[in-house]
């Protein structure tokens, strides 16, 4: 009888978004086959149809994935499933250091190292996907192009790894969420879960973002993260995502008390943070 694979949407082959997806996979039990998208877009897309993805989310120094926020408010049944967080080490990938003019990169990996690039006088150039960086440098045998990306990324296209560990800040550290619109099993219990929602607050007032505040303090739940991203709809308007610490029997009564002073108010996952 053949086994059923479920399908895991991830960035290409050498992304450390890769790497997170096979980490993901060590928590997860059943049969999964990786399926590479192109872009985060794709993943969302994919992932809408059916199956299971992963992307990044936030990294410790320039923050959120704008994208990936957006894409959780715009497909609506795509939801947070899993999280988990990974170190993040940048190598310089190319043929001759001395020759390079010009860094390909994701525009993430890029800003992670936009002191190391600055030192060296080089112009940069933004892709989809370090992997696809690194591809880029392996298919044009230019010596004036360099790449940053994983090591992982090195080895596949056949490149030199020039310079390891060039991020600017060696704190350097990658939240991943896995989506999906159903929940998956996972081989131990998770002992820590985390509730992301998004919000627009009614009235654009003094003090209309501190009683949504307030509604947490008074019942002591720890929020992990807030930040707010433009609404589109016109200039000054925003909407707000807040991840906070799973409250268990509490969180209903919570999300009620949010409802009267919000005009939308979405829960975006409730799920286990893996270590």
């Amino acid at each position: 009888m053949k086994t059923i694979k479920n399908k895991i949407y991830t960035l290409p082959k050498g992304t450390y978004s890769e790497r997170a997806t096979k980490k993901f996979l060590t928590y997860l039990n059943g049969n999964f086959e990786i399926k590479y998208c192109n872009s985060i877009y794709d993943v969302f897309e994919n992932v809408d149809n059916s199956g299971f993805g992963v992307v990044p989310i936030e990294n410790s120094i320039e923050g959120s994935v704008s994208l990936t926020q957006d894409l959780l408010l715009q497909f609506r049944e795509v939801n947070i499933v899993g999280e988990l967080a990974m170190d993040i080490h940048h190598n310089l990938i190319g043929y001759d250091k001395n020759k390079i003019e010009t860094i390909v990169s994701h525009p993430q990996a890029l800003a992670q190292c936009r002191e190391y690039i600055k030192k060296h006088g080089w112009s940069v150039k933004a892709v989809e996907s370090t992997s696809e960086a690194v591809k880029l440098v392996a298919e044009s045998s230019n010596e004036k192009l360099g790449a940053i990306g994983s090591k992982d990324s090195a080895k596949q296209f056949g490149l030199k790894i020039l310079e390891e560990n060039i991020e600017d800040y060696k704190n350097n550290k990658t939240r991943f969420i896995l989506i999906g619109k159903s929940a998956l099993s996972f081989k131990t219990c998770p002992n820590r879960y985390k509730v992301s929602i998004v919000f627009e607050l009614k009235e654009d007032k003094p003090g209309a973002l501190y009683h949504i505040l307030k509604e947490f303090a008074e019942r002591k739940i720890n929020l992990t993260r807030i930040e707010s991203r433009p609404s589109k709809k016109r200039l000054g308007t925003y909407i707000f995502y807040i991840d906070f610490e799973d409250p268990g029997k509490n969180l209903k009564e919570t999300l009620e008390s949010l409802k009267e002073q919000t005009t939308f108010i979405y829960v975006l996952g409730r799920y286990p943070v893996l270590l």
